[in-house]
């Protein structure tokens, strides 16, 4: 198996294992869900309380530990998915007509938006959770943030002018 058809399956596991990590844990309920926030929250307030003491203290944890849960748990899960589902699905999908490249993001985005809302909605049968639009928002935005990288890196190799070969024809008709 050649390097490339390797590094196209690993991209499509990572994938794969972030976007099921997301929606498992939207099946976890409020109290569990919570314990694991205020884990990676401790860590973080440790981490910033070594740099400069006292930054979080026990009256100001539980508002850090709820900005830690949407800016981790939802903005930063979703945009490592939209950077490895974008990228899996260009590996796997890719063609040089821009038609199809533009297809390509549609299809992103629309999985993006599944993942979000999939994941939102099966909090509504979690005991002490509930589906909020804010979150598949904030999902969204972390998806987009993820997927806007990558579109702009592939559309650069993609593009004619950003080729050397095309950049020393440019200079000599000069």
């Amino acid at each position: 198996m050649k390097k490339k058809e390797i590094l196209k399956w690993f991209i499509l596991a990572i994938a794969i294992a972030i976007n099921l990590f997301i929606l498992i844990n939207g099946f976890i309920n409020g109290e569990a869900s919570a314990k694991e926030s205020d884990t990676v929250a401790k860590v973080a307030a440790d981490a910033i309380n070594t740099i400069k003491e006292d930054t979080i203290t026990p009256q100001n944890f539980d508002k850090f530990a709820f900005d830690v849960r949407k800016l981790v748990g939802h903005f930063g899960l979703f945009a490592a998915s939209g950077i490895f589902s974008t990228l899996a699905l260009y590996l796997f999908l890719k063609d040089k007509k821009v038609g199809y490249f533009l297809w390509q993001l549609c299809m992103t985005f629309a999985f993006g938006f599944v993942v979000a809302t999939t994941s939102e909605f099966a909090q509504k049968f979690a005991d002490g959770r509930a589906a909020l639009w804010t979150d598949v928002g904030i999902d969204m935005l972390g998806y987009f943030i993820g997927v806007l990288p990558v579109i702009l890196i592939l559309l650069i190799r993609k593009s004619p002018i950003f080729f050397r070969s095309n950049y020393k024809k440019n200079q000599t008709a000069n």
